[in-house]
């Protein structure tokens, strides 16, 4: 003891003669360290005179953009505009700005909001996390800069590669964390992601409800495709686990590039069509699953049926993809519920485009447009100048009122595409619920008896300098109400139950995609009951009523014997006559 003792006073000096030899060289204009580089993070801040601040991380980016390795390293910056994940962030604002209108939830707290675009990419995320837990765009490890108010949780962030990520840098300072979207089973772990928590259920249980759907209809013979992160792998690997013991075999298993890869997804194509297997069971994000549908479309891949994870079962991206019916009709996929949010659709409709860049390049990709009046010049004068010179056009464009600029005034009532689209609030509503699981949380921190509290001695948290494993502790204890549904919420280690409707691709009289309900999977049910199918409201493909078959081999008829295929699967085999003088005593 007195040896750890003295190295702590040692310690203590050496890191005081360190600290002001840094300030020696910082008179002297000298650096003994440095930052690589500053992280390039967009997003919504709304941090002045707030009592609380809540995180948030969404994909409004499909990607980064290439960077250059040649010059000074800068953080990337995201192109891909996604319209689906900004009404998500959309729906984080507007949760907050309802709930500082309340008078029975945190009617003395005014909650603040960080908000930033994780790019669909590890990299970015990370940047966001450590972003949020330093208080600064250059991040300082294990400290938290600035005297603004205390971060309480961090709502995303988003897929779960992303989430993994995140998880583990949060854990390290037990800071909670509440996604919407990732569902992959290994986040279920606590013991490596004590402080995640999630909105929505566990892809364990939708992997079981696929493969009890398989089952259920007697298919035998399917194909897979997964997205390459672990949403899809882990999802895929189970759901193989359990139909392959039931004796269920896999004609192929391919997994999709995360970014686009051309011969990839040709050779893929080219599997799908050369499989006799009729069943296609999609682990995958709409954004990863979107060049594949292009291409079968363009390859006239039909006579399929595809069994959808609830990640794009009801994503307008795919739904809306010209001709789509003639290869997804008659889809059916695992959604989680959906719910009807009063106000959102008027918050969504009523943005100001010159708010933050964010909005800016959302309304300049939505219509097509710009904002700035000199960036529209620019387009207009580099558009002549291919039809009448350089010089030429120069003048010509300064004495027209450039083509494309946005006024500012432009419907999104009238745009009618995914942002606006509130008929599928699924994942918006898994938002919605993250957002008022942390106001719900910090409701029941601020508002502790003192003498009656949870913490030693029966003490409480001060709402303005709580730590964040204190406000964990009411997380992993909360149960609420949430508005408008009703649907009761609570934790049970960080899950909540696995309950999925059951959707069906039909035809809409438009030519379009209507998502038929034509059952539900509750993972609370008792085995046998948690599986439901009304099999008589299904519509297959090419408006079939009748189930399609998958299968490797037909059974073999009386007087005849299976002969194993040398290097296929059990399920795949020649039906052989018997020899003289034997009969076949099963099929």
């Amino acid at each position: 003891m007195e040896r750890i003792r003295g190295f702590g006073v040692k310690w203590c000096v050496w890191l005081g003669v360190c600290v002001l030899g840094l300030f020696s060289a910082a008179a002297l204009g000298e650096q003994s360290c440095k930052l690589k580089a500053k992280f390039n993070l967009m997003g919504y801040k709304n941090v002045e005179k707030k009592k609380v601040v809540i995180g948030g991380m969404f994909s409004v980016h499909n990607r980064v953009s290439d960077t250059n390795s040649s010059s000074d390293p800068v953080s990337a910056g995201c192109e891909g505009f996604n319209f689906r994940t900004f009404r998500w962030t959309q729906t984080m604002l507007f949760a907050i700005n309802e709930i500082n209108k309340r008078q029975d939830l945190l009617p003395n707290t005014d909650l603040g909001y960080v908000i930033y675009d994780s790019c669909f990419t590890i990299s970015k995320s990370v940047e966001g996390t450590l972003t949020f837990l330093t208080g600064q765009d250059e991040a300082v490890p294990n400290y938290r800069c600035g005297n603004g108010p205390p971060l309480a949780a961090m709502v995303g962030a988003g897929g779960c590669d992303l989430s993994v990520a995140t998880a583990r840098i949060l854990g390290l300072y037990y800071f909670p964390q509440v996604s919407y979207s990732s569902s992959c089973s290994v986040l279920e772990s606590r013991f490596q992601y004590p402080t995640f928590l999630r909105t929505i259920p566990s892809d364990e249980h939708q992997s079981v409800a696929m493969a009890q759907m398989v089952l259920h209809f007697g298919w035998t013979w399917v194909g897979t495709i997964a997205s390459d992160d672990d949403y899809g792998k882990y999802g895929i690997k189970r759901f193989k686990e359990v139909v392959e013991e039931a004796g269920v075999c896999i004609s192929f298993a391919e997994t999709l590039p995360k970014y686009t890869n051309p011969e990839t997804i040709a050779r893929i194509v080219r599997t799908i069509r050369d499989s006799t297997a009729k069943i296609i069971v999609v682990f995958s994000s709409d954004v990863d699953l979107g060049p594949l549908v292009e291409e079968l479309l363009l390859n006239n891949i039909t006579n399929r049926t595809w069994i959808a994870s609830e990640n794009w079962v009801t994503s307008a991206r795919i739904a809306r993809q010209p001709n789509v019916m003639s290869m997804l009709g008659g889809t059916i996929g695992f959604a989680i519920p959906r719910a009807d949010i009063p106000g959102l659709q008027k918050h969504l409709l009523t943005i100001d485009p010159y708010q933050d860049s964010l909005t800016e390049e959302f309304w300049e990709t939505a219509f097509n447009c710009t904002l700035s009046y000199n960036q529209a010049l620019r387009n207009a004068r580099a558009q002549l100048a291919t039809q009448v010179g350089n010089a030429t056009a120069s003048r010509a464009a300064a004495r027209l009122a450039p083509q494309g600029l946005c006024t500012g005034t432009e419907s999104l009532l009238l745009l009618n595409n995914t942002y606006s689209d509130v008929s599928q609030l699924r994942l918006t509503y898994n938002v919605y619920k993250a957002v008022y699981a942390v106001a719900y949380a910090l409701h029941n921190l601020e508002y502790c008896v003192p003498g009656k509290g949870p913490f030693v001695g029966g003490t409480c948290a001060d709402i303005t300098k709580f730590e964040p494993w204190q406000l964990m502790y009411y997380l992993k204890n909360l149960r609420f109400k949430v508005p408008y549904t009703g649907e009761d919420i609570s934790f049970n280690d960080g899950e909540v139950p696995g309950f999925y409707e059951i959707l069906n691709w039909q035809r809409a009289p438009d030519g379009g995609v209507t998502f038929a309900h034509i059952g539900h999977y509750n993972s609370t049910e008792v085995l046998g009951k948690k599986l439901y199918i009304d099999n008589s409201s299904i519509i297959w493909h090419n408006d079939m009523l009748k189930a399609p078959r998958s299968v490797c081999s037909e059974r073999c008829l009386p007087g005849t014997r299976m002969g194993i295929r040398q290097g296929e699967p059990v399920c795949c085999f020649d039906c052989i006559p018997c020899a003289d003088g034997e009969i076949s005593n099963t099929t």
